[in-house]
């Protein structure tokens, strides 16, 4: 109680030296967003939200789908998901942990808000997105791993996932619904990047960040409008690499179906939004 205490008093006496500059990471589990947050929040000026599920939770406990007890569980939210209220808090708790942290800069991740843009563009008019797309083959691989070791489709995930799924969806392997979720996160990604404001968000490959490191970042620090330099860039890019190899095909006609075109395109790393 003390220390929240203080970290009222704090907030209060230093906020208006600041403006609240929320920039999101958008992109699909198992896409790299991980390391590129990590690597990012390594500037001084950014304070890091590394998937905080709670603080969303707290204000927008149906966003819960992981947990069998959540009622009115949600994946996809939209402008008319957002309570005035809750949203008022939600942007004040944000804003707070950026001020505290004296940072220009509150970035955040977490994969599934691919599923929540619009209800991020109207509960955060001012943010800004960095984009970041992975060949979809490898991460349905990634995920599957996951899924296999029951650390990823938990609670109503996979169902609400099936229930927003246009096609029949036959093929329950765990490679397929690893793919299934892929294919809807970027599709949800791709219709609301097309149409935002090109100065709102930056798109960088997977493939891009590990072969073309410093130059990603220098493009995505100069969007972020955050000052840098060779020695920092030269020591943040070691810790970006590839730590799976390339998988540049499949034979598997359920995942290419269920992929599509976007699939097509991430594979030969000529995927944009743009």
């Amino acid at each position: 109680m003390i220390r929240k205490f203080i970290q009222n008093i704090l907030f209060y006496l230093k906020k208006n030296k600041y403006t609240f500059a929320p920039v999101f990471i958008i992109g699909c589990g198992r896409s790299g967003t991980t390391i590129l947050g990590e690597t990012l929040s390594k500037h001084s000026k950014i304070k890091y939200l590394n998937e905080r599920r709670d603080l969303w939770h707290k204000h927008y406990p149906e966003f819960n789908i992981w947990e069998s007890k959540t009622n009115n569980p949600k994946l996809i939210a939209k402008e008319c998901d957002v309570s005035a209220k809750r949203n008022l808090n939600l942007r004040k708790l944000f804003f707070k942990l950026q001020v505290l942290n004296s940072s220009k800069i509150l970035l955040e991740k977490l994969p599934i808000n691919s599923f929540r843009l619009r209800f991020l563009e109207k509960s955060f008019p001012e943010a800004k997105y960095i984009y970041l797309t992975r060949n979809g083959l490898e991460v349905s691989k990634s995920i599957e791993k996951k899924i296999e070791k029951k650390k990823w489709l938990t609670g109503s995930k996979f169902e609400l996932l099936v229930q927003h799924y246009k096609e029949e969806f036959s093929d329950k392997s765990n490679l397929s619904k690893a793919m299934l979720e892929w294919k809807l996160s970027i599709s949800e990604s791709d219709n609301f990047f097309r149409k935002l404001d090109t100065n709102k968000f930056i798109h960088l490959s997977y493939e891009d960040l590990v072969e073309h490191t410093e130059s990603s970042l220098i493009k995505v620090f100069k969007f972020l409008q955050l000052e840098t330099n060779n020695n920092f860039l030269e020591t943040i890019s070691k810790n970006i690499n590839r730590r799976n190899k390339k998988i540049s095909n499949t034979d598997d006609e359920n995942l290419s179906f269920i992929g599509g075109e976007l699939l097509k395109q991430s594979i030969n790393n000529t995927y944009s939004p743009f």
